[in-house]
């Protein structure tokens, strides 16, 4: 058996880690000595490292405790939950550090980053309209209106999704980001989004080449929009929307290209 300034030296850490550790439940000394001096077995060091090694990934100390409580299955699908999560993350920061490179302290960028940090739920319902600026501007206040009266809370404001034209009219799909586990009202479908990072411009209603240049600024970084390509109207604005492409992955060849990329990247 090890004292706990033994069993630290073994370990890496501090004796005053190793009693935090024990008061949250994370690892317990395997007996205490007469004394009342705290034990351990040579057999608990992988487990100390181990959970030091978590903490240093970043993972909460609650998560860990559930992670040791489990069995090999629950902890396969823990550790796919944190794979994505910090995934996600370390996209977020790779783009955030080549948008900070892009930037001109005299003038502004026109594209921006929107980091929805949390999975989030997008509830559609089908809409159509004459092909006009904004065809769907009238259906966005109506159909959060009828999901407010079901009783389901709207988080944002609308988002649209352009699908085809048919019969001389547009279609497509009108949605609101909800709380989870809420029953849909018929009619409707739900889509889940993992925490999503998007490229975003504010858009003239006739600025065709708008994506055009979200497209060459994500190319010019390494990155390629991949999955959500939503418009959002913008409440007390007729003329303007703010378009938004997720970014889900790296290419990893250009990586090294999009760490020289000139300070005009974001025009």
């Amino acid at each position: 058996m090890l004292t706990i300034s033994q069993f630290a030296d073994r370990c890496g850490l501090s004796p005053s880690a190793l009693r935090f550790y024990e008061r949250r439940g994370l690892l317990v000394p395997s007996a205490r000595r007469e004394n009342g001096y705290r034990a351990y077995a040579p057999g608990q060091v992988a487990e100390a490292r181990f959970i030091s090694s978590l903490r240093a990934a970043g993972i909460s100390l609650s998560a860990i405790r559930e992670f040791l409580r489990q069995d090999s299955r629950a902890r396969e699908q823990l550790l796919t939950v944190w794979r994505q999560d910090l995934s996600a993350r370390l996209l977020s920061l790779q783009l955030a550090d080549q948008y900070l490179r892009g930037l001109e302290a005299s003038s502004g960028p026109r594209v921006h980053l929107e980091h929805w940090n949390e999975p989030s739920v997008l509830v559609w319902s089908p809409v159509s309209a004459p092909p006009v600026p904004l065809a769907f501007r009238a259906a966005v206040p109506m159909r959060k209106k009828e999901l407010e009266r079901r009783g389901i809370p709207v988080l944002t404001s609308g988002y649209v999704r352009t699908l085809d034209i048919q019969d001389g009219q547009l279609r497509g799909e009108v949605g609101f980001r909800i709380k989870p586990r809420r029953r849909l009202p018929p009619g409707t479908r739900r889509q889940d989004v993992p925490p999503t990072l998007f490229a975003t411009l504010e858009c003239a209603v006739r600025d065709e080449p708008a994506a055009h240049r979200v497209f060459r600024f994500l190319a010019e970084l390494g990155f390629r929009p991949d999955g959500l390509h939503l418009e959002r109207y913008l409440p007390g604005v007729s003329d303007r929307y703010l378009l938004m492409l997720s970014v889900q992955r790296l290419r990893p060849e250009a990586t090294s290209e999009a760490g020289g990329s000139s300070p005009g990247a974001l025009g």
